[in-house]
């Protein structure tokens, strides 16, 4: 492969002499981004865009790239025009497609495009009305951002009206329209927009496009957009925002299991794509907002144990310090332990819930608002478990709790937090209420900002104007300067009252008090006090999914309505094929089913849908649950020349550092660091290997160098040589485009799984997060 690096130099700007070591030559634009070799992908989407190039591949990854940016799958958009730029340096255009990559990041955008403009000369007249056209958009970013982008959406007619038959050109202009809004330009006619689409799907009906036009009519009338909902994961089926998408329309329009299937389909194709490329989670465009929102879809249906299994393998998701944290409410972390809580409170699975206390899917955060939510879902299990010790106990840590200050990072030490016995006290709670009944998590849709490309890999996201914004979402628990700690100490007071069995007009005070205790919750409460009414009033207020609708019959049979139970109890029959037969709800409505003398099984499932589009076999595009990728064996000399290999810490945990060389200040520092750390690592059953691209015979000096001064000369890390760079290459530790190493951090476990990694032009140094995440990691189930 010709290199950037060679191909490049002399004819772009030089960036700021000599960059540190792992920083590209060509500045921070070029940090940021992609540093390995693009692969050509099936199913980027049908687009036509040819430009100036005599490299008939790299026309083929620019071709992709532009499939990739209808997409909105950026970073690998980038790549895919990084890697044309590296197949032909004099394409201008593909450093226009980089800029076009990075819309949600003016900073890297404006550089591109300065790049594509030094090109332009030898561009064809359309190629230069196109680089133009963002050489304009961001000369001045001072300049009023509604009239910039009123100007682009101008240039881009004028290129259509000298290209009538340029298709991309359309697509483009309906999707700057429409982005438009955030900068707080006028949409005046979706149907206008929506003809202009229509003109490309005349020439090409499974044109990526087919996702501008669901964003189109999403906030408006999503009913417009079903048959582009069938249509638009198949056009570009590589990339899983395709398939996301369509789950917006397909739960707006209240077709359930179609979005279900669209987002089990997005999962499973960043699933893939993880695997493949060495990507985690939260480091991809919108998965923690796709794989949460699933979560809620499987709740809406009734598969609770789907929507926990999936929940719980949120939690299990690596985390990082710079995108994936349990502040981040965001991310997998926050969102998979809300979700895990909402699926096991309302479906009442207290004796999961209890037993996932104090494990690695329920352990301690250092965030007030995310314990209190810990906390509080124990207390309401032993509230319904019938245990009033335990509901004190929890009760009182939540008055230990600091209260979450606004916009600041919540903190608590978790050592004050302790576990509270389980105890065997009788149950009270089945005297004084009926048994709860659950009303799964809502599918609220999320307000959860866009990831810009940055968010892809070894970088933080940045935001845009969201393109899944929603009204009506749950703040996810762990959020900041909420009242989550005193809302949760008021529901456990008002339940120590109801087992206390005070006066009424008391417990109906407290009851009145709460501000965010589910409906669900609110119904059995206001039975166990006696209050029909409001029970019946709270149930009457749930959406009309099957579950809701299973709670809804079981609160009016339990409020003396029987004859308004088998009313919504008929509709239920036709709604609950999804709905799991062995969760106390479904047991409680096989019972009032047989009361009403209805024929078993009770459930009319609903004939399936035809009109939902040709689809894959589902297990085709990737597996349903993030697991762990296999680490690439390797055997490199240390610094006595003797063969150290991976396998030789089999069954063991091991760190692998990547580092450049000892002339590599920050490598040394890293080094320095977990050396110091050595012992901690040691203690929780971890060796420490650090691979260098240098000579065997330079690990000495190395040695020397990274050692603690106060250590003795025994070494803590396990120094290993790779000067031909052959391991770094094979752990994607390497800028295939300009022929580098780059720094590295895994933890691999005692399979060789890579449970965690860092990759980047910096190396990773927070000993003390990697040492706690690896351990929570390796408490966490074989995967």
């Amino acid at each position: 492969m010709r290199f950037l690096l060679l191909a490049l130099a002399a004819a772009l700007p030089a960036a700021a002499a000599d960059p540190l070591p792992g920083h590209s030559i060509h500045g921070e634009a070029f940090d940021d981004g992609p540093r390995q070799a693009a692969v050509l992908m099936e199913g980027c989407g049908k687009v036509n865009f040819p430009v100036t190039t005599k490299n008939e591949l790299a026309q083929k990854f620019f071709t992709q790239g532009i499939g990739q940016i209808h997409g909105f799958w950026y970073y690998e958009a980038e790549r895919s025009f990084r890697q044309a730029a590296d197949l032909d340096p004099d394409c201008a255009m593909a450093y226009w497609g980089c800029a076009m990559a990075n819309v949600n990041n003016e900073k890297r955008a404006a550089e591109f495009i300065k790049k594509a403009g030094a090109k332009k000369a030898s561009a064809s007249a359309r190629e230069k009305a196109w680089i133009t056209l963002l050489e304009d958009y961001y000369k001045d970013p001072k300049k009023d951002k509604k009239q910039r982008q009123l100007d682009f959406i101008k240039g881009i007619e004028d290129i259509i009206h000298e290209n009538p038959d340029d298709l991309e050109a359309k697509a483009f202009l309906a999707w700057a329209i429409w982005e438009g809004k955030g900068d707080g330009v006028t949409m005046v006619s979706r149907e206008s927009v929506d003809a202009i689409l229509s003109q490309v799907f005349a020439k090409e009906p499974l044109h990526p496009a087919q996702h501008y036009r669901i964003h189109l009519w999403d906030d408006s009338k999503p009913a417009r957009a079903v048959e582009a909902a069938t249509l638009c994961g198949q056009s570009a089926p590589a990339i899983a925002h395709m398939w996301h998408m369509p789950g917006h329309t397909f739960s707006k329009v209240n077709r359930l299991p179609d979005a279900a299937w669209q987002q089990e389909a997005a999962t499973r194709v960043d699933h893939a794509y993880m695997i493949q490329t060495q990507v985690l989670p939260d480091q991809i465009h919108n998965y923690a907002h796709n794989t949460e929102w699933l979560v809620r879809t499987y709740n809406q249906l009734g598969r609770a144990h789907d929507a926990a299994a999936l929940a719980r393998n949120l939690i299990e998701i690596p985390r990082h310090p710079e995108y994936n944290t349990t502040d981040n409410k965001s991310k997998s972390a926050a969102y998979g332990r809300t979700r895990l809580l909402d699926t096991l409170l309302t479906y009442e699975l207290w004796d999961e819930l209890l037993e996932l206390d104090g494990s690695p899917y329920l352990d301690i955060t250092p965030n007030p608002s995310m314990e209190a939510a810990r906390i509080r879902a124990l207390g309401v299990a032993a509230y319904f478990k019938g245990d009033r010790a335990a509901v004190a106990a929890r009760l009182d840590q939540l008055e230990k709790l600091p209260a979450p200050k606004k916009d600041t990072p919540a903190s608590v030490d978790s050592s004050k937090v302790k576990p509270v016995a389980k105890t065997t006290e009788p149950s009270p709670v089945s005297a004084s209420a009926p048994a709860p009944s659950p009303a799964p998590a809502k599918v609220e849709e999320t307000t959860e900002p866009e990831a810009s490309n940055k968010d892809a890999e070894n970088k933080p996201a940045e935001s845009k104007p969201s393109e899944d914004k929603k009204p009506g979402e749950k703040p996810a628990r762990g959020g900041k300067g909420d009242s989550a700690v005193g809302n949760a100490k008021a529901e456990l007071s008002a339940l120590l009252a109801i087992l206390d069995k005070q006066p009424t007009a008391e417990l109906q005070k407290k009851l009145t008090a709460l501000k965010d205790t589910p409906k669900e919750r609110m119904i059995r409460y206001h039975l166990a006090v006696g209050d029909k009414e409001k029970a019946v009033a709270a149930a009457q207020q749930l959406p009309m999914d099957a579950p809701n609708l299973a709670l809804r019959v079981d609160a009016l049979m339990l409020a003396g309505k029987p004859d308004e139970a088998k009313k919504h109890f008929e509709a239920l029959r036709v709604t609950a094929g999804s709905l799991d037969t062995n969760v106390p709800i479904s047991q409680r409505i096989d019972a009032i089913a047989k009361e009403f003398g209805a024929p078993l099984p009770w459930r009319r499932p609903e004939a399936p849908r035809t009109d939902s589009g040709k689809r894959p076999a589902m297990e085709s595009l990737g597996p349903v649950h993030w697991h762990p990728f296999p680490a690439t064996p390797f055997t490199l000399p240390d610094e006595s020349n003797y063969p150290v290999s991976l396998s030789d810490f089999s069954g063991k945990p091991v760190v692998v550092l990547f580092y450049l060389s000892r002339h590599c200040t920050h490598c040394m520092e890293q080094l320095k660091a977990f050396s110091a750390a050595s012992e901690d690592f040691k203690k929780a059953g971890l060796e420490i290997v650090a691979i260098g691209s240098e000579e065997a015979v330079d690990l000495t000096a190395t040695a020397d160098t990274c050692r603690p001064g106060n250590a003795t000369k025994q070494n803590a890390i396990h120094l290993l040589a790779d000067p031909e760079q052959l391991v770094f290459r094979k752990w994607r530790c390497y800028d295939d485009f300009e022929g580098m190493p780059l720094h590295g951090a895994f933890l691999v476990d005692g399979a060789g799984q890579i449970r965690w990694l860092d990759v980047g032009p910096d190396p990773f140094t927070n000993t003390k997060f990697l040492l706690e995440e690896s351990k929570r990691l390796l408490k966490l189930p074989k995967q």
